[in-house]
């Protein structure tokens, strides 16, 4: 944590492995619109005052405040003074965090945060671990500690939600499919043969098991590319066809709804030449 005295806002992306995203940022003003994301994400506040919406209310997070929100919840952004403010957050799969949590016999339940905002000690020890470790790629051991650590304070501390059966290899299989090959056009066909099931036994078993279904977690998996991407420097329409979009105008929509970003203002942010 410090002090924060940029003149332009800037965004700096990462996708260290596999159900893993990072974000480091700093905005002045408003930070980006409503939108939901597939991934449980953890964030802590560094400077400033980060103002965001959530389930109707208002919230006002300031340094070391830890975020909680859940995946499929809407929320926005923006600084809440006049100084801007800077975070860190964490984007998690949570269906690799659903397979740790089990793992650990921690139950079947995805944690669940009843208030998105909290000073919980042990989480944010837990974050600043795993932040970290995330950054030495090499120290994968290290790493999974960290992601025990933070996913067992995650599940130690907060509500219950609702409980997800444990998936089979075979939808492992899928799921590992997708996010190794975004830019596939892939089937249901194709997905139901890898996973030995029928077309409709596929499609419920992976929503029950992952919480989306199969089209909906590869969409993730493209646009977890197209930021990467995006963050390199890569344009926008190279991006969205190297991820598998149809075109830019495909990656836009999708990247604004689940981000609250357009493509321009993200690779601006990450080049730090948002004014």
């Amino acid at each position: 944590m410090g002090t924060y005295t940029h003149d332009r806002d800037w965004v700096r992306y990462d996708q260290p492995r596999r159900g893993i995203e990072t974000l480091n940022a700093f905005f002045r003003g408003h930070a980006f619109d409503r939108h939901a994301h597939e991934t449980l994400a953890v964030a802590c506040t560094d400077s400033g005052v980060q103002r965001f919406r959530y389930r109707g209310r208002q919230h006002d997070s300031t340094c070391g405040g830890m975020i909680v929100l859940h995946p499929g919840e809407a929320h926005d952004g923006e600084c809440g003074a006049d100084d801007g403010f800077a975070y860190r957050m964490v984007y998690l799969d949570p269906s690799y965090g659903l397979e740790l949590l089990r793992e650990a016999d921690l139950g079947s339940h995805l944690p669940f945060a009843p208030d998105p905002l909290t000073r919980d000690l042990h989480l944010g020890r837990a974050f600043a671990i795993l932040w970290d470790a995330l950054g030495e790629p090499a120290e994968r051991l290290r790493q999974d500690e960290a992601l025990v650590r933070l996913w067992q304070s995650l599940a130690g501390n907060r509500a219950r939600g609702q409980p997800v059966p444990p998936a089979s290899n075979r939808l492992a299989r899928v799921r590992d499919a997708l996010a190794d090959a975004p830019q596939e056009h892939w089937s249901l066909d194709a997905l139901a043969a890898l996973a030995g099931m029928s077309r409709f036994a596929l499609c419920r078993a992976f929503r029950r098991a992952y919480g989306v279904p199969p089209y909906t977690y590869l969409l993730a998996c493209r646009l977890a590319r197209a930021r990467q991407d995006l963050a390199a420097g890569v344009p926008a329409a190279e991006a969205a066809l190297a991820a598998g979009f149809v075109d830019q105008s495909h990656l836009t929509r999708n990247l604004k709804r689940r981000f609250g970003m357009a493509p321009g203002r993200f690779a601006r942010a990450a080049a730090g030449t948002v004014g």
